[in-house]
């Protein structure tokens, strides 16, 4: 059962047969797959040590960003039909993939009926649920139109993961492509070259008499065969050092920008954090937070410190009685100036939620038709570097075999 596929705002005479519907549905998906673990009330000390460790990998595993969408989509249709949270809760925990998500849901359902919020409940897990989707929920409960703040966050949660396939399926290409050559070339300097070497010695080619590239490539052979440990201890250090150094906080700002300035990747990435700028901002707008603790919560969602620290600067500004366009405007290169107009237009006529969802949908656009740019321009250059390669290989190869036969 796709997303798309269910009901988002039942009729109000329907309830009670599309909480029928739902229950019957979800019944058929919910074979248990274990017993119910609530945290806090499950003690693993007591377990075996397979289960232990069992339970380890468990609690430290990532819940799929399409579990959680399905989750909010699901709960909303469940809440506006009528059926109580903790029998819902219940219900969807049994039919979710994610043994870690299922534990998380049945703890949720457990500290509802202790008589806590659905919000209160899920912000004990701050690694499952963000602080957008916690402070969403807040809202929703807040005004009463919990179903409506679910379905919309659903919507929200369904894009990020389609964006997220994206962005995924455009960077698997060419990573095989590097990581096959990468392999290929090390298995020919290990093993090839060296054959290569000793046929060249025995037919009495000289090493003074090989071409430049074949030397070359007889170096390389050398020092990966016989220094292969120092080439990967190499690689450790640099790989520590980088890691060390970004985990600071002058090396988090550096990394960042350097990123964003990338060409061609550097735009796209700047796309998909405006994309998520607006989309964040505009959700909990429209649930009914205030705009400081709205712009709060998503400068903390925000994965690049560059952009966080404009948003904490526009949080300022904003509490000093600046708008939100007027604060972003001296950054285009942050935010293009069409950003700040709609900005601006949302903001003179109250409607920011409505702005930013068709901006939104404006940048989901362009980063389809980056990605498709991005694609276009790798393939060609992958395929003109890996046959300048191969032709160099081949013409350090076959140079000397040429020259051993007329010496034969």
């Amino acid at each position: 059962m796709e997303i798309s596929q269910l009901p988002q705002q039942p009729p109000t005479s329907q309830k009670k047969s599309s909480a029928d519907s739902v229950l019957k549905k979800l019944s058929k998906n919910s074979a248990q797959k274990g017993p119910d673990i609530i945290y806090g009330i499950y003690d693993s000390s007591r377990q075996s040590l397979s289960t232990r460790l069992n339970d380890f990998l468990i609690d430290h595993s990532n819940v799929p960003l399409k579990e959680k969408a399905y989750f909010f989509q699901l709960l909303a249709v469940m809440v506006d039909a009528g059926i109580p949270a903790i029998q819902a809760l219940k219900m969807l925990a049994r039919r979710t993939e994610s043994e870690r998500f299922r534990r998380v849901l049945n703890t949720v359902a457990h500290s509802v009926s202790q008589g806590k919020n659905l919000s209160e409940s899920m912000a004990r897990f701050p690694q499952v649920f963000s602080e957008v989707e916690i402070g969403v929920v807040k809202a929703g409960e807040a005004a009463g139109h919990l179903d409506k703040m679910l379905a919309r966050l659903a919507v929200q949660l369904t894009k990020s993961h389609e964006l997220q396939t994206k962005l995924v399926t455009a960077s698997v290409y060419p990573v095989v492509v590097l990581v096959v050559l990468i392999l290929a070339g090390s298995g020919m300097m290990i093993w090839v070259i060296p054959s290569l070497l000793q046929l060249l010695n025995e037919g009495g080619l000289k090493p003074d008499q090989l071409p430049f590239a074949t030397k070359l490539l007889v170096g390389i052979s050398y020092v990966m065969s016989n220094f292969w440990w120092a080439i990967l201890l190499s690689i450790a250090v640099i790989f520590l050092f980088i890691r060390y150094y970004i985990s600071t906080e002058d090396g988090r700002y550096q990394w960042d920008l350097f990123k964003l300035r990338i060409p061609v990747v550097g735009t796209l990435l700047r796309k998909v954090l405006i994309l998520r700028f607006v989309s964040t901002l505009g959700i909990l707008i429209e649930s009914g937070l205030p705009v400081v603790q709205a712009l709060t919560i998503v400068a903390t969602s925000l994965s690049n410190e560059i952009y966080k620290l404009k948003v904490f600067e526009v949080i300022a500004k904003v509490q000093q009685g600046e708008k939100i366009s007027e604060s972003l405007m001296d950054t285009p290169f942050l935010f293009p100036e069409t950003i700040v107009q709609m900005m601006a237009v949302g903001e003179q006529s109250a409607s920011i939620g409505f702005i930013t969802q068709k901006v939104g949908e404006q940048y989901d656009m362009e980063i389809d038709y980056s990605l498709r740019q991005v694609m276009a321009l790798i393939e060609p250059l992958l395929i003109v570097f890996v046959g300048v390669t191969v032709a160099l290989l081949a013409l350090a190869i076959m140079t000397p075999i040429f020259k051993l036969t007329q010496l034969v």
